[in-house]
């Protein structure tokens, strides 16, 4: 199969690289990120406008390494790897976003609620993944096999998903925050976790069973 870098590769890195910038803000919010630079006589607006240069730019160049290193190899997995993590990072700032903003709206971040605030995020999170990994990582485009690729693509987000709620309810409400750490920030670092098995276990998942060649 020809590996190819086209126009419509870099502008689709470009975007999800920049909803990714914007989709972080309630996270860094609740992380405390923003307040440390304020505190540290950075202005918001400042780091705004750098973060929404920034975070483009290191999908074009992740997205470029991973295309040099398939050429270099021969071997179109590799592309397809540098896409999927473009969209694997928008799809973790949007999964992370929803989660903080719902954290935020509501100020719980322990608890069932957190646990179903997760399943919100999944729902929201896999839907978006479906048609950027079908039409951008595998270029899957026969159209009469979307329903059983939908079946098999929601099944195998499903498993890592119970998967994952179970890391979530384990860290946030069997072990729980250490008692000088916000409960907001020991969300989010059990978020983290799932995020990393969630990332591998539907890479392979996607690739070798929902747009298998």
């Amino acid at each position: 199969m020809e590996i190819k870098l086209t126009k419509k590769d870099f502008w689709l890195a470009i975007f999800a690289g920049e909803a990714s910038a914007w989709l972080s803000l309630p996270t860094l919010k609740n992380l405390k990120v923003l307040d440390i630079l304020i505190e540290w006589g950075i202005s918001l607006n400042s780091f705004v406008i750098f973060w929404a240069i920034f975070v483009p730019f290191g999908a074009i160049v992740g997205l470029g390494t991973f295309y040099f290193l398939a050429q270099y190899k021969n071997r179109i997995g590799f592309f397809q790897l540098g896409k999927y993590g473009v969209i694997g990072v928008l799809n973790t700032f949007l999964n992370a976003g929803v989660f903080n903003l719902l954290i935020f709206i509501t100020d719980i971040s322990s608890g069932i609620t957190v646990d179903l605030f997760f399943i919100v995020t999944f729902v929201v999170t896999v839907i978006n993944s479906f048609f950027w990994n079908k039409y951008w990582s595998f270029e899957e485009r026969k159209t009469e096999t979307i329903t059983g690729e939908a079946i098999r693509f929601f099944s195998i987000s499903a498993v890592v998903a119970i998967v994952n709620i179970g890391i979530l309810h384990l860290i946030v409400n069997v072990i729980g925050a250490p008692a000088s750490l916000d409960t907001k920030i020991w969300a989010n670092v059990a978020l983290a976790f799932t995020i990393i098995t969630a990332f591998f276990g539907n890479f392979f998942g996607y690739k070798f069973i929902v747009f298998k060649k």
